[in-house]
């Protein structure tokens, strides 16, 4: 297992590595000359010089943000036992995208670190009101019943932000940003985004035997001396996180932490301890070979990259539902 495990690993490594490359030399030759030169010698004149360091910090950001929507997907799935559990598809992500909207009206010069933390504040606010209706209401009724809730919720979070840009006349600027706006981003976005990610995933491998453990269900758990509600907490707090500097930086890519983790487990089976190790390769790999992929959708112009993941993604969503898998 050891070794299929690694197997795994440098095949998914060997392929970001293959589509880093495409992504940088496309419809470029000489691209790493360009880029070295860029690198030690940068001259803001030249234009290969930008679109070179443009790339890779698209692509940087585009691993970076895989790597957190995966991780984001597959916690809360831990978290609330159901499969069919997103932060996209449960309204996480669009809390965050109110939030962002309303300080676009009150604060527009805010900085990048400015609309991480209100993003993060706003991915809070919604996952709170997840929280509280499934305890209040639908805890003991059918799994399916928290994917549910979550639709609902979005639908209502995504409304209130359709009327703010609609009343404000925000669409122009909102809408680059909203839809995946991976071609915008800068090497900014990758200094702030980078710790946030490593310091979290190396929290998540530091307690990855707890994962395992918080799996076994409440019963269990409690009996096992686990304290249950702080892990939840904990749990809950890199959700928050992950998917909040997601979406200040790039807006809402769907689907991508509920595919990535049913993809995981279908190779090298349901073991988180295990899982967490492959979940961010995937995750970053998965929205890399999207944006990549965006470029061919309507060439010579680019397709938002939530749309490619879309297009995969709503397929999968369709058979676990048919599978039932909100109900196990």
């Amino acid at each position: 297992m050891k070794t299929k495990s690694v197997l795994w690993v440098l095949v998914i490594c060997l392929l970001l590595v293959l589509f880093s490359f495409l992504a940088l030399t496309f419809e470029m030759s000489n691209a790493f000359s360009i880029l070295k030169a860029a690198v030690f010698d940068y001259d803001s004149s030249n234009q290969n010089h930008v679109i070179i360091l443009s790339r890779l910090a698209r692509i940087l950001v585009a691993i970076l943000v895989g790597a957190s929507l995966a991780l984001s997907g597959f916690i809360m799935q831990l978290q609330y036992q159901n499969d069919l559990a997103d932060p996209s598809l449960m309204g996480v992500s669009d809390g965050s995208a109110l939030v962002i909207v309303i300080s676009m009206i009150f604060m527009p010069q805010s900085t990048m670190i400015e609309r991480m933390i209100f993003s993060v504040l706003g991915s809070f606010f919604a996952y709170l009101i997840i929280t509280s209706f499934y305890r209040l209401a639908f805890m003991n009724q059918s799994k399916l019943s928290l994917p549910l809730i979550g639709i609902v919720i979005s639908m209502l979070l995504n409304s209130v932000t359709t009327f703010l840009v609609s009343y404000y006349n925000l669409a122009q600027s909102v809408s680059a940003w909203y839809n995946s706006r991976l071609y915008r981003v800068s090497f900014e976005d990758v200094i702030y985004f980078l710790p946030i990610l490593l310091v979290l995933i190396i929290l998540l491998i530091i307690f990855r035997r707890q994962m395992d453990v918080y799996a076994y269900g409440e019963s269990l758990t409690i009996a096992l001396g686990m304290n249950r509600k702080n892990w939840y907490r904990f749990f809950s707090l890199i959700v928050v996180i992950l998917t909040g500097v997601s979406v200040a930086v790039v807006g809402r890519i769907a689907f991508v932490g509920l595919i990535v983790p049913h993809m995981v487990k279908l190779v090298i089976g349901k073991r988180y301890s295990t899982a967490v190790f492959f979940i961010p390769l995937v995750g970053a790999l998965i929205v890399l070979v999207s944006d990549y992929l965006s470029r061919y959708v309507n060439y010579p112009f680019e397709t938002p990259v939530g749309v490619v993941v879309a297009l995969m993604g709503v397929p999968v969503f369709l058979y676990l539902i048919r599978r039932g898998a909100g109900s196990q």
